[in-house]
């Protein structure tokens, strides 16, 4: 009797947890459960994609797309070995260069691949795009790959929207397959309740549901602050206050957003610096170009002027390209061959729609644009 009511209780788990999968919808804030299973710690201490991953991904109400993430650990198709005048382009970057939100053929290597071919050229051209990553982690997995990618020449993207902050988040982990930082880290290594929701639909449900009516009661609220954190972000705006990456677009160089502590920019172009710095040094003799990608709100001028006064920024202080010009130049300096995506989409008729729902992450069209573009700027290099 008592085995029948334990296996009964067993079955009951699995069916509500069944339920819950296929028909409760996370909160926004969740959506990035959906890749649980795709990331994996490196050897190095670093985060890379899980080879052999296959799952689904939905933007907002946009239609599900399908990821495969390949055998070196990038999303697309297998690659073979590479064979006699093969010329090969590795693409390395975040959730853009990714592609979020679109099939692996819509995103920007696979379109550049085709737009080089159309213009004469043909090459393989790698993703090696990650969610979650910042120009240095964008790097390091360059680095990580190229002895077996065996890349003829490289393109990094430094993305507008979030690259900033993620390069200032002091700690990554994976946990359930799936990418942590921050605060994140700490909660899943104190609290059971966090890594029972990272694995558990239901439970999770249940810690959404504690948040959202009962705060108090949630392990996140009982989280101390990282001082180690604070003081990485020190100076920069706060969290309801990073949307889109607009601050970076400051007029003064030594603004700071909180009192006594150091200015931002000088600090985010420092890190810029070093991270391309170490690119130089992974490519080599090999061609190195640098692309800037916005969010929508730094294509649209109604729109980026409509955020900065929702979060609470006077436009007057803040001037449109101001940040590309900063990451260019730093990139000048070094070198490297730099270009800006912003006014070849701010140039289409349509700008919004070169955009998913989002507003930060490239739609089909949006990669079509600027793998044209870009194909244009890459072929001499690789001629």
């Amino acid at each position: 009797m008592l085995t029948a009511l334990l296996l009964g209780l067993v079955v009951a788990a699995i069916a509500v947890e069944l339920a819950f999968r296929s028909f409760w919808q996370p909160p926004v804030w969740f959506t990035e459960l959906q890749l649980a299973g795709m990331y994996v710690g490196t050897p190095d201490g670093d985060i890379a994609l899980q080879p052999g991953y296959r799952g689904t991904l939905q933007a907002g109400e946009a239609a599900p797309v399908t990821v495969s993430i390949n055998s070196l650990g990038m999303r697309g198709a297998e690659l073979g070995a590479k064979v006699p005048n093969e010329r090969r382009v590795l693409v390395a970057g975040d959730s853009l260069v990714f592609g979020y939100g679109v099939e692996a053929h819509e995103a920007l290597p696979e379109r550049l691949a085709a737009a080089l071919q159309a213009g004469g050229l043909e090459a393989t051209v790698g993703n090696a795009g990650v969610p979650g990553y910042g120009c240095s982690h964008a790097v390091k997995h360059m680095a990580r790959l190229d002895p077996r990618f065996s890349a003829d020449a490289f393109v990094l993207c430094g993305f507008l929207g979030n690259d900033a902050m993620d390069e200032v988040s002091p700690q990554r982990t994976v946990y359930a397959g799936l990418m942590l930082s921050g605060p994140m880290v700490r909660l899943v290594h104190t609290s059971w309740r966090a890594r029972l929701a990272m694995r558990s639909r239901t439970a999770l449900w249940l810690e959404a549901w504690i948040l959202t009516y009962w705060p108090s009661l949630s392990p996140i609220m009982d989280l101390p602050p990282d001082p180690e954190e604070e003081q990485r972000r020190a100076g920069m705006p706060t969290e309801a206050q990073q949307h889109a990456g607009l601050f970076l677009d400051v007029i003064d160089e030594n603004k700071t957003w909180a009192a006594g502590t150091p200015p931002a920019m000088p600090r985010v172009a420092a890190r810029l610096r070093t991270a391309l710095q170490r690119a130089l040094e992974v490519a080599g003799p090999r061609p190195l170009v640098f692309v800037v990608l916005p969010t929508v709100w730094q294509v649209v001028e109604q729109k980026r002027v409509a955020e900065l006064q929702r979060l609470g920024f006077a436009p007057a202080d803040y001037e449109r390209g101001r940040a590309q010009t900063r990451w260019l130049a730093v990139a000048k300096d070094l070198g490297i061959p730099a270009f800006d995506a912003t006014p070849i989409l701010a140039a289409e008729p349509d700008p919004e729609q070169l955009f998913i729902a989002d507003g930060g992450h490239l739609s089909v069209r949006g990669n079509e644009v600027v793998a044209k573009w870009l194909a244009t700027e890459l072929a001499p290099l690789l001629r």
